[in-house]
């Protein structure tokens, strides 16, 4: 599209030349004001090898060559070019421009002529049916509510109040300042966009370098200010911002009453929006209920955008960041200081069309970053009935950063167990640093990270402070694996769960809940208190250890010492200690190995020693020295196993089933045993000082493994389950019944049965014939004075007494 322009009559002459040359000066020492806002854009522009940030780099590069620090100092070298251009200053009142109500239209044109102009217009309201600027145009009234630019009532309803007048090939350096920009939409009984992007206060499409300053937009029929492209016809996988406007600085303005939104962007880049409030939308674009007007919407196609310390309020979203289905994504957006009010959501990231499992993945929405934004009491709006309050949304994008947000609730508002935070809909790799919550009492979920098949993920939270708000704190959905909770109090009354998931996936390190009925609901566990749950190869306290599986973990060590296998640890080891294959531990031990690919081995403070064999626990000094045997519940020790307990002891029944007192000597009854009687052949006493003792059947029912002939064990080869590989195992007995060993009770908790003392030394009792030195038969189980025997009395310490009916004696049994 092209505008047509008059040639303006008004010659040039040395006297406008004098007077554009102080203009320089004075708007040079202007910029001065803005040197804070500046410095801040500084610390933005991320210069990292990635194509958009050298994209960005490239940018900071005049037509001319010349290098500028910062992106934005190329605007301002523009800005000072366009002074340089400009070869005359006017008035529209001097050509005919009157605000009585008539028609200015031509007043203005002629004022702007073909541009290389500053128009100055007063104060007062001027009618027009749209001003259409060239390139090298400086328009400036004398402020907001003082200068008024309004549409005529004879307007077509697609015109704009102000746009540049070259959408085919392009305008530059145009500047808007300083007067309120009326769409007027009372005119002819009313009207409406007709559709597509007509009917906004301001529009710049295609141009170069651009400055809108001390501008309100009333009443749009579309958008308060859209800095766009000529078409939407573009395309993912096109060069889409080509036709769009570039280096376009937005600042200090005011938009209300916007038939859709009230800043936007399309298919642009390089935009910087500062200090500018947006609000109230009448939603006329749209479908009664379902007005999706937005207060700063970066919309289709849109990179590189800076928002800096603006303010939203009464809108359905105050800051959209989108696209539709069938166009790009905006991307590089940075949003600094912006404080939402009573929008519906505060701030939203989306791509439409490419949310749903079933859609397309977005190949496009990346690189949002919100710091220092407030969302106040998001609210229900009836503009868009559907929208529920949140403080903030993301959906589909990935590389989200946001840092140093609050979100502040009515305690009394009814959110109707909405989140007040959400992470949904395929967004990816998002990290929140810094968020503080409060007053969202009856929302569901302060943060809310959805799963399932639309799942969000790769999602990091720390440092947060959640203050008597939601009943949960922060809900994790299913199919969840990759989210970080760090750093975080969470502070409420009658809360429900700090921390709720269905799985143990979650990282959590350092997070305080309380007022909550449990402070973590996980995998189907509650916590008292939160749990630490960490993940990954861990290495801890040590100095150059290492953990190469993300169930392996390296603690208090020194030296090269390795983790290399699945579920491994290596703790207050050094040396190079190492360990392989699955379920190995080394600890307090130093230049040990656990080698091969075996499964459950264990090395226990040990010197230059090397374990292979599965399922055991082994230590030594240089060599193994002992090991334990799961398998087969064997033990081997290199050196002598002691005791202070005394003798060798076996497992028999009693012939009663009764329990027989210690002390008592028993004899053979078959294969049971009673309390021994004269001319009986002693079996031995039962004891309570056997050293070793054998027969216990201590883990299992005693028949649950086949025997030979003999009493061996019957073995059998089997493939290990986790391993593969054949390993021998005892076979088990057919008639083996396991739901009756799961009641099973070891013989040394059953009365029936009883250590018997067969060898060494043992307390005995005796009746008072017996004396030191004496050879013991026995009557009725008590040890009496024998002729000779097997049985020799080494002391008596427990001299005999009628009241008890014994004594006690040690005796050595051989």
């Amino acid at each position: 599209m092209v505008h047509s322009q008059k040639p303006s009559d008004v010659s040039l002459n040395p006297e406008l030349r004098s007077r554009a040359k102080a203009d320089f000066l004075k708007h040079h020492n202007r910029l001065t004001e803005i040197e804070h806002l500046k410095a801040r854009m500084q610390n933005l522009i991320q210069h990292v090898e990635t194509s958009q940030s050298v994209e960005v780099t490239d940018a900071r590069v005049t037509a001319e060559g010349e290098a500028t620090a910062l992106l934005k100092e190329r605007l301002d070298k523009e800005y000072h070019k366009l002074l340089g251009k400009i070869t005359r200053e006017v008035n529209v009142e001097d050509f005919g421009a009157v605000p009585d109500g008539r028609d200015n239209t031509e007043a203005f044109r002629n004022a702007i002529g073909n541009g290389r102009v500053r128009v100055n217009i007063p104060a007062g309201e001027y009618l027009v049916q749209g001003i259409k600027l060239p390139s090298w145009t400086y328009l400036v009234g004398q402020g907001k509510g003082v200068t008024i630019i309004k549409l005529h009532e004879d307007t077509p309803a697609h015109e704009w109040g102000i746009t540049n007048d070259d959408y085919e090939n392009g305008n530059r350096n145009i500047f808007v300042q300083g007067m309120t920009l009326d769409w007027n939409p009372d005119r002819q009984c009313g009207v409406r966009n007709p559709g597509g992007q007509f009917s906004s206060c301001l529009t710049f499409a295609k141009v170069e370098f651009g400055w809108i300053k001390d501008i309100e937009a009333v009443n749009a029929g579309l958008h308060g200010i859209d800095i766009t492209s000529p078409t939407y016809d573009h395309l993912p996988d096109t060069d889409w911002t080509k036709d769009g406007s570039k280096y376009i600085w937005i600042d200090n303005c005011v938009t209300y009453g916007a038939g859709d939104d009230g800043i936007t962007t399309h298919y642009s880049e390089y935009i910087f929006i500062s200090n500018c409030h947006s609000g109230d939308p009448r939603g006329t674009e749209h479908a009664e209920g379902m007005s999706n007007s937005n207060g700063i919407e970066i919309d289709d196609g849109s990179k590189h955008v800076w928002l800096l310390n603006n303010v939203t309020s009464g809108n359905i979203r105050g800051v959209e960041v989108k696209a539709h289905e069938m166009w790009p994504a905006s991307q590089n957006v940075h949003i600094i200081g912006h404080i939402s009010y009573r929008d519906v959501r505060a701030f939203d990231l989306r791509h439409i069309g490419h949310h749903q499992a079933s859609d397309p993945e977005s190949t496009t929405a990346y690189d949002v970053t919100l710091i220092d934004c407030t969302a106040v009491e998001p609210v229900f709006n009836s503009l868009y009935e559907n929208v529920t309050p949140r403080a903030l949304v993301v959906s589909a994008y990935k590389n989200v950063y946001v840092s140093g947000f609050t979100a502040i609730g009515n305690p009394d508002y009814d959110y109707s167990g909405y989140p007040v935070v959400a992470l949904q809909y395929r967004s990816q790799n998002i990290t929140i640093n810094g968020i503080k919550i409060r007053g969202f009492k009856k929302a569901g979920v302060d943060i809310n990270l959805s799963g399932g098949a639309n799942k969000t993920d790769h999602v990091k939270i720390s440092n947060f402070d959640f203050y008597h708000s939601a009943p949960i704190g922060i809900s994790i959905g299913g199919g969840l694996y990759y989210v970080n909770i760090m750093n975080g109090t969470m502070l409420t009354e009658g809360g429900t769960a700090g921390i709720q998931s269905p799985n143990s996936q979650a990282v959590i390190i350092g997070v305080l809940a309380e007022g909550y009925s449990a402070a973590a609901s996980i995998k189907g566990q509650t916590y008292q208190q939160m749990p630490v749950s960490l993940k990954g190869g861990a290495q801890i306290a040590t100095t150059s250890g290492f953990a190469f599986n993300q169930t392996s973990a390296v603690i208090a060590g020194t030296g090269d010492i390795t983790a290399k296998g699945e579920r491994n640890a290596v703790i207050g080891a050094s040396g190079g200690s190492s360990t392989e294959g699955s379920r190995a531990f080394i600890t307090a031990s130093n230049n040990s190995h656990i080698t091969g690919n075996s499964v459950s081995r264990t090395i226990l403070s040990s010197e230059s020693i090397t374990l292979e064999e599965p399922y055991t626990v082994a230590g030594g000094h240089q060599s193994i020295k002992w090991l334990l045997d799961s398998r087969y519940g064997n033990g081997a020790f290199a050196g002598a196993i002691t005791s202070s307990l005394t003798g060798y002891g076996e497992y028999f029944e009693s012939e009663s089933g009764q329990l027989i007192d210690t002390g008592t000597i028993v004899a053979l009854k078959g294969e049971k045993m009673a309390p021994a009687q004269s001319g009986d052949d002693l079996l031995g006493v039962v004891s309570e000082t056997a050293a070793f003792v054998s027969g216990a059947s201590s883990f299992t029912w005693q028949s649950r493994y086949l025997t030979n002939e003999f009493g061996g064990l019957i073995y059998e080869e089997v493939t290990d389950i986790e391993t593969g590989e054949l390993i021998r195992l005892p076979k088990q007995n057919p008639d083996y019944n396991k739901a009756l060993e799961d009641g099973y009770l070891s013989r040394d908790a059953r009365d029936e049965w009883h250590v018997v003392g067969l060898l060494g030394r043992h307390y005995v009792r005796i009746d008072g014939t017996v004396r030191q030195g004496d050879y013991l038969g026995a009557l009725n189980g008590i040890g009496t004075k024998a002729a000779e025997g097997s049985w020799k009395v080494i002391k008596i310490t427990a001299p005999y007494t009628p009241e008890k009916g014994y004594g006690i004696a040690l005796a050595l049994i051989k």
